[in-house]
């Protein structure tokens, strides 16, 4: 009897902790789809400030894995070269869903505020590159949504 009352309790308590996690990963935000810079700015060491009116970014996020998702964004490099950059990221959304960190495959950092659902405010952090005379330090302020 007290074996039959043990592994009772043992399935109690698994299932408990089962349901809390089924729940906690059935709220994580749904980042996946498309959206679309809707405002951007920045400062570049060497060329100062820069605001484009005229944002182009189109971004997909393709899979996501719980916290976990990854796609790419193609954009226009208006102060440089007006060529348009595609580059893959990967990035994890916060444990209370509030905050979302990015890194792009290039060299870019995104860290960002989930101001809704539809909604991410990233500040992007882009360090120096040696040799390389157009990739200064910058950072950067970027409000993307998504495409309904």
């Amino acid at each position: 009897m007290k074996r039959l009352s043990v592994i009772v309790v043992l399935v109690a308590v698994f299932m408990y902790f089962s349901a809390g996690t089924v729940f906690a990963e059935s709220t994580v935000l749904n980042l996946k789809g498309k959206w679309t810079t809707k405002s951007y700015a920045h400062h570049h060491q060497k060329r100062g400030f820069f605001t484009n009116s005229e944002v182009d970014g189109q971004w997909i996020i393709k899979e996501q894995q719980g916290r976990f998702f990854y796609g790419e964004r193609s954009y226009t490099k208006k102060q440089i070269s007006k060529k348009k950059v595609t580059e893959g990221f990967s990035g994890v959304i916060s444990r209370d869903g509030k905050r979302v960190y990015i890194v792009d495959h290039e060299d870019d950092i995104l860290i960002g505020d989930v101001l809704s659902d539809n909604s991410i405010e990233f500040i992007i952090i882009n360090e120096a590159e040696k040799g390389h005379k157009n990739h200064q330090p910058s950072v950067g302020l970027m409000e993307i949504e998504r495409v309904k």
